[in-house]
């Protein structure tokens, strides 16, 4: 009987990790990418990058949160973008998130960050579902992400 027991307890308990680690891919290593998939991850250079090109701060929600998917906005409170991939390798940071409109697309971001400094920063979109690195890498080679200019908006410095 206390085998029996025992051998339901640690079922439960693998079970239970099973389930977590699906649920949870933060911190995972594939190759040399470190894929962060949370928000609370994205360093505050590429947030403050967000508010010199878009004039307004990055709201979005994680991978498995709720957001305004398409241009007719029903939750006023709800980010209209969704991270689908965070990433870094070295000073190589990469980002992917569903942006919500009229079209459903997946925009990209690749930036390198050394201390403080963001530079090099790479921009592009696709209509392709861009979920892993490997799909990202795919659809970057197929020319299935499109790259565009970056604007940058300066306010003075007073």
């Amino acid at each position: 009987m206390k085998k029996l027991i025992l051998l339901i307890f640690l079922f439960l308990i693998f079970s239970c990790k099973k389930e977590e680690e699906k649920r949870d891919i933060i911190n995972q290593k594939v190759g040399d990418w470190i894929i962060l998939n949370d928000k609370k991850k994205i360093p505050e250079q590429i947030k403050d990058f967000f508010v010199a090109s878009e004039k307004d701060e990055l709201k979005i929600a994680n991978p498995n949160e709720e957001f305004n998917v398409t241009d007719v906005v029903l939750k006023p409170n709800l980010p209209i973008r969704q991270l689908r991939l965070l990433e870094k390798k070295n000073e190589i940071w990469r980002m992917v998130y569903i942006q919500g409109g009229i079209g459903k697309s997946y925009q990209f971001y690749e930036f390198k960050i050394q201390g403080d400094t963001i530079s090099q920063i790479k921009k592009g979109y696709s209509f392709e579902n861009i979920e892993t690195n490997d799909s990202l890498e795919y659809y970057i080679n197929k020319g299935n992400v499109k790259f565009e200019k970056i604007k940058i908006k300066y306010r003075n410095l007073d």
